[in-house]
């Protein structure tokens, strides 16, 4: 178990903040094509109510073409503009067939939120540029579980100004919230 620490901003020009991050030595890590799945575990628990996820991601490498699939929980977020949360993370050999499983099961309620991401590595910190499908780019930093959150909301600011990014657009928002409010009243892709 480890406790996620993040914070994520639109931003409207990928290639400037990349240009930027390089400058400062980030090294890109790698390309990668997620998809991420979340599972609605109602009538047995309302994961929103509860501040909840269940995700099966299936991660590709477009550089090394790798692919993982992993099935993580993620606990109620803790409050505050940086987003930290309890999360436990497995590695599973097929997340289709688990997702059949779970359809079997009666949870037909499964939100996809589909992404490329660009990985990199400055210091201590992971730094994603995120292409999300039906959402736009947006710059997710990461800090090791074992950071205080003082400390790395000093450190945001700090990457905030050199980058050129306004750190009073920070999305507090996961990718999913932000792709439900969009389809207000869909009730989730049963069965896909």
């Amino acid at each position: 178990m480890t406790i996620e620490i993040e914070v994520k901003v639109r931003i409207r020009d990928p290639d400037e903040v990349e240009r930027r991050l390089q400058g400062l030595g980030a090294k890109l890590i790698d390309i990668v094509e997620e998809v991420d799945s979340y599972v609605d575990l109602a009538p047995c628990i309302d994961m929103r109510k509860q501040d909840m996820a269940l995700r099966i991601r299936k991660r590709r490498s477009l550089v090394t073409g790798e692919s993982i699939n992993e099935l993580t929980f993620k606990g109620r977020r803790m409050p505050g503009a940086v987003k930290a949360r309890k999360e436990i993370t497995v590695i599973i050999s097929d997340g289709e067939k688990l997702l059949e499983i779970l359809r079997e099961l009666g949870f037909s309620n499964i939100y996809t939120v589909s992404k490329t991401r660009k990985i990199f590595a400055l210091e201590d910190l992971k730094i994603f540029i995120d292409n999300v499908k039906e959402l736009g780019t947006f710059l997710e930093i990461e800090a090791p579980s074992t950071m205080n959150i003082e400390k790395f909301r000093q450190v945001i600011k700090d990457l905030f100004n050199v980058l050129g990014v306004d750190e009073s657009c920070i999305e507090s928002k996961t990718y999913l919230e932000l792709l439900l409010e969009g389809r207000e009243g869909i009730e989730g892709e049963k069965g896909s």
